[in-house]
């Protein structure tokens, strides 16, 4: 199996993961980024863009640069990577974000601030929800 076999294969065993476990409408880019989506997968619901690896020597600042390059500075990215000691049927594959995206991704799972809601709170929902009935009998 030559290089790109490997990294494809690597490919098509994270994105069926990504699809079952958290976005289905995950997709791989087609020719490794040649047009105008880049990277190797691409998950429209984080607007994330995925490079994957799957290499016996790891090489994670370059790596890290290449994944970079792929989000063409609007998108936010990842690195995905077979550690190499592991099995190519069943690898465990390894994630590098940066701090800022892990920070971001964290926080979506912070407390609420509001557990029940006030009054005030209260009124504005009902009120929001009229408002949102009245536009929909109008349609």
């Amino acid at each position: 199996m030559n290089t790109k076999q490997k990294g494809r294969k690597l490919v098509k065993i994270i994105l069926a993961q990504i699809r079952n476990e958290l976005d289905k409408s995950a997709y791989e880019v087609s020719g490794s980024g040649a047009g105008l989506d880049k990277g190797d997968i691409r998950i429209p619901i984080l607007d994330l863009v995925i490079e994957a690896k799957n290499c016996k020597t790891i090489q994670m600042a370059n790596w890290v640069k290449q994944a970079e390059r792929e989000g063409l500075g609007h998108s936010k990215t990842a690195l995905m990577w077979r550690h190499p000691k592991s099995p190519q049927e069943n690898p465990e594959v390894r994630v590098d974000i940066s701090l800022d995206y892990f920070i971001e991704l964290a926080a979506r799972y912070k407390e609420p601030k509001i557990k029940v809601p006030d009054r005030e709170l209260k009124w504005v929902l009902t009120t929001l929800k009229n408002a949102i009935n009245q536009v929909l009998k109008k349609l």
